[in-house]
């Protein structure tokens, strides 16, 4: 039986190939649709290896974060299924960003491909800000456990196990809140880019 993530993936993918190619051949030299969706894409791949490599890691300090936490069953593969796992989730958070900002800083208006340079260029900014966020976050607040994890699991795990599994989660966390921290600086910097440079535009003599 087909993996479901993958039939969803297939069928963006063969969206994205209809409206380009709808696109490309209504506007011909001026269509952009391919040029956004390979940066969306791209975004998606780049989150996908980020998500995998963090869970390929994370599942060696806490397997039972991802077994407990996550509904992985346990075997001795575990760490290869949560990198697979880690993937899919950062491949759809990938894409989701990569929308966001592809929105916010190209609204409505065809993307140029001196654009799309400068986006692929900025991407960066949330790669950095999740491995940042997801090293810095569980050395800072490691041992508080905001979501009662100790009381919950004290009778399944011993207080290494659960030590590790707030670490994994705080680790986890500081991904995604890094990520966004990183989207918002690189949308802020796009669109600051943008109004200067409509600033200059308006102020040349014609």
């Amino acid at each position: 039986m087909r993996d479901p993530f993958l039939n969803r993936v297939l069928l963006l993918l063969g969206l994205m190939a209809v409206v380009a190619g709808v696109d490309f051949w209504r506007n011909r030299a001026r269509g952009a649709k391919y040029r956004e969706y390979a940066f969306v894409l791209i975004a998606g791949v780049a989150g996908a290896l980020l998500g995998w490599a963090n869970d390929l890691i994370t599942s060696s300090i806490s397997p039972d974060y991802f077994t407990l936490g996550k509904g992985l069953a346990e075997g001795g593969d575990l760490r290869w299924r949560a990198g697979v796992f880690g993937l899919k989730e950062g491949f759809s958070a990938g894409i989701i960003g990569g929308a966001v900002c592809l929105f916010a800083c190209a609204g409505k208006s065809p993307m140029s491909p001196a654009q799309a340079r400068r986006l692929l260029g900025a991407l960066w900014m949330p790669l950095t800000g999740a491995v940042l966020m997801g090293v810095a976050l569980p050395r800072i607040a490691g041992r508080f456990d905001p979501l009662g994890f100790s009381a919950d699991l004290n009778s399944l795990l011993n207080a290494d196990q659960l030590a590790r599994f707030r670490q994994v989660w705080w680790t986890h966390t500081g991904l995604y809140a890094g990520t966004i921290i990183g989207l918002a600086a690189m949308i802020l910097r796009r669109k600051q880019f943008s109004d200067d440079r409509a600033s200059r535009d308006h102020s040349r003599p014609p």
